[in-house]
């Protein structure tokens, strides 16, 4: 018997998170979703982030055909395989529902209406399990309206760690997110400059992750060209890292990896965050 290495980082489990987003009006191209995370929560209380979750063993469909659309979309995580990508994705679909009551399916080729996915939504709070919901209400999960556009992972140094697979997409006409009051008390509709803007003021709470997914996304004038970009762009694993300023642990980011591209110039260096508990974290000047 092979006892295992008490040093050893932990396993980082597959996860999905949804960017949602939509037109704006007022000046800003388009809008994202932002759940404020419930203050009673142990991990990140009170921060605003994107709705999503751990892959889960139900998340592989049995009979995903049967209630699927999308699956013959090109593979944007081939670390997964091709039936470990499919679960994310479905993951994604299941996490949006649960957490944002937004249901990206059709039937008899329309969206679900707002009144569909909030009663799919009880049913699923209530213990029914996705597949049979899907499946049985003749609903097709849009796969392929969720765009993959890249992968974090939690820095080994973490006892709990995820390997986060990110997608875009845009909220299904005629529907409405709502948050679920338990995991999320709020829900807000912000424009990427905005929020972060926001959270340099201390009005918005972002957590590096969801900064850096943000700051990918501001140079885009639609959702149209924002959803082009992401079905092409290389996906890059990122996993951030630590380094001391004096007495100080900064967290880091690969430049090259975050920032949005710009022809002709190379991003160097790192995205710098520091932590304090009176403001949260804050991007410090990046390093070149």
């Amino acid at each position: 018997m092979t006892e295992s290495d008490p040093t050893a980082p932990a396993t980082a489990h597959p996860a999905a998170t949804v960017v949602v987003v939509r037109r704006a009006g007022g000046g800003a191209p388009y809008e994202v979703m932002l759940q404020r995370r419930s203050a009673l929560l142990k991990f990140f209380p009170g921060a605003h982030v994107f709705p999503g979750g751990r892959v889960d063993a139900a998340d592989r469909f049995a009979d995903a055909a049967a209630c699927c659309d999308g699956l013959a979309e090109a593979p944007r995580f081939p670390h997964l395989g091709a039936d470990g990508e499919l679960a994310c994705r479905i993951a994604a679909a299941r996490e949006l529902l649960e957490e944002a009551g937004v249901l990206l399916a059709r039937r008899d080729s329309r969206w679900a209406t707002a009144g569909e996915a909030a009663a799919l939504r009880g049913l699923l709070d209530a213990g029914e399990a996705f597949e049979e919901l899907v499946r049985e209400g003749g609903w097709r999960l849009a796969l392929g309206d969720l765009v993959p556009f890249a992968r974090m992972v939690t820095p080994e140094a973490e006892p709990k760690r995820f390997d986060t697979h990110f997608f875009l997409a845009e909220l299904p006409a005629g529907q409405e997110a709502r948050s679920d009051e338990v995991e999320a008390d709020d829900l807000v509709w912000i424009s990427p400059v905005e929020a972060i803007t926001g959270s340099m003021g201390g009005a918005v709470n972002l957590v590096p992750p969801t900064w850096v997914t943000l700051l990918q996304l501001t140079p885009f004038d639609s959702v149209a060209a924002l959803l082009a970009w992401g079905r092409t762009r290389p996906i890059v694993r990122v996993e951030p890292g630590t380094t001391a300023h004096g007495e100080e642990s900064l967290l880091t980011f690969p430049a090259a990896a975050i920032l949005p591209p710009v022809d002709g110039v190379d991003a160097v260096g790192e995205l710098l965050f520091s932590f304090h508990e009176s403001r949260g974290w804050r991007l410090e000047t990046s390093l070149g």
